[in-house]
């Protein structure tokens, strides 16, 4: 008895979407007053004065700053760390945070380049970072912003006061599956849609092919053709 004719099915696709998007931001001014006392009350490596908690994004967060380095590998730096202080054991918190230097007219700074101080400004802005969760740190941040003896010098210490600002943005992933393949997608998969169903059509539409296509999938399909033949062949043995 032969063996059961085989059932070709026609390639089927599907597409999956993972996009990250931005979905809330806010900036936070923490500022430091008597610098000449602080200085002094925070001569040590890894001493550090906090801001206030201020909320992002349903999170809670925290700015700490060293005046002399936020280890003994970084004396003579100013240290500017963001941390993540509720729902540190939850799920990672993704999140771009930039620091910089404000001016004492209050206008908003310019961001420098690689944290280099300019006449105007100076800031820095980190990449996406991961906050809590399982292997993560709850505290992300930089730990050469600038040197202590650039900061004395600049314009944005006065009056023996300065300020940060803090911008902190949240970052989160979002994964879906669409509904219908797009034609793009399944050109880029060298599949062509041969449906005979209108909708699909539509789903499916795409430009008319252009000559060098029209000769590449007429090559494919004569390298095809054989190789069909034999696996047809195989299951009516």
């Amino acid at each position: 008895m032969g063996a059961p004719h085989a059932t070709w099915s026609p390639e089927e696709v599907s597409a999956s979407t993972v996009a990250a998007t931005a979905v809330g931001t806010r900036h936070h001014l923490l500022k430091l007053e008597g610098y000449s006392l602080l200085k002094t009350t925070h001569a040590k490596s890894g001493s550090y004065i906090e801001s206030s908690a201020f909320k992002v994004g349903g999170h809670t967060w925290r700015i700490r700053c060293y005046l002399n380095g936020n280890s003994k590998e970084y004396p003579g730096f100013v240290s500017l760390f963001l941390y993540l202080c509720s729902d540190a054991a939850g799920p990672a918190v993704h999140a771009v945070y930039e620091f910089a230097l404000v001016r004492h007219q209050g206008t908003p700074p310019a961001y420098g380049h690689q944290g280099k101080p300019s006449k105007t400004s100076h800031g820095v802005r980190s990449v996406v970072s991961a906050f809590g969760g399982k292997d993560n740190s709850c505290g992300w941040g930089l730990s050469r912003f600038i040197r202590v003896e650039d900061l004395e010098r600049s314009s944005f210490l006065q009056d023996d006061c300065f300020a940060v600002r803090c911008t902190v943005t949240i970052v989160q992933e979002r994964t879906v599956k669409e509904k219908a393949v797009q034609a793009h997608d399944m050109a880029r998969l060298g599949i062509l849609c041969k449906c005979d169903d209108d909708v699909c059509k539509r789903h499916h539409a795409r430009p008319a092919e252009t000559f060098l296509e029209r000769f590449a999938n007429f090559c494919y399909s004569i390298c095809r053709g054989p190789v069909r033949i034999m696996q047809r062949n195989l299951f009516l043995a």
